[in-house]
């Protein structure tokens, strides 16, 4: 139960973001610059399209970054449009939490926000060797597309 509260709450956070940065609140809910992939941002549009246990190799890792600890970090996608394997804006949701290590290095002046971003899978995985982030998988699966060319 406690881990279906935690889940669902990712799921706000990262819908959160799409609805804070929409242009129209009477249209779809866009974000500009709300994902990173590769190092580059992209845009993306909410959709109400949530589904349970899909087909394996259907869905790209989305790093969620929205119940981290620290403001400011976006969401990391492993693939992105243009990338052979991508599958379109299919997501699995990783959490990813800042440790107390993490917080000292991702913002050290202490305001709760984060001194630098991540922008790709391998900047997560380095700083999760490094002790920085925990990952947490879960059995949440979306779609939302990613809009090549996000305003930074």
């Amino acid at each position: 139960m406690k881990s279906k509260l935690v889940v669902s709450l990712a799921m706000f956070s990262l819908l959160g973001l799409i609805v804070a940065t929409s242009a129209d609140a009477r249209g779809p809910l866009r974000a500009s610059a709300a994902i990173w992939s590769h190092g580059e941002l992209y845009g993306t549009v909410g959709t109400p399209a949530v589904f349970t246990d899909p087909p394996e190799h259907t869905t790209d890792t989305l790093y969620n970054f929205g119940m981290s600890g620290l403001e400011g970090q976006r969401a990391i996608s492993v693939a992105a449009p243009g990338d052979r394997d991508f599958n379109g804006g299919r997501w699995s949701v990783v959490l990813v939490t800042f440790t107390d290590q993490g917080k000292a290095v991702h913002d050290p002046d202490g305001d709760g926000m984060v001194n630098f971003e991540l922008t790709s899978e391998e900047d997560v995985l380095n700083h999760e060797a490094l002790g920085h982030l925990i990952l947490t998988d879960t059995d949440v699966y979306f779609e939302c597309p990613m809009l090549p060319g996000a305003n930074r």
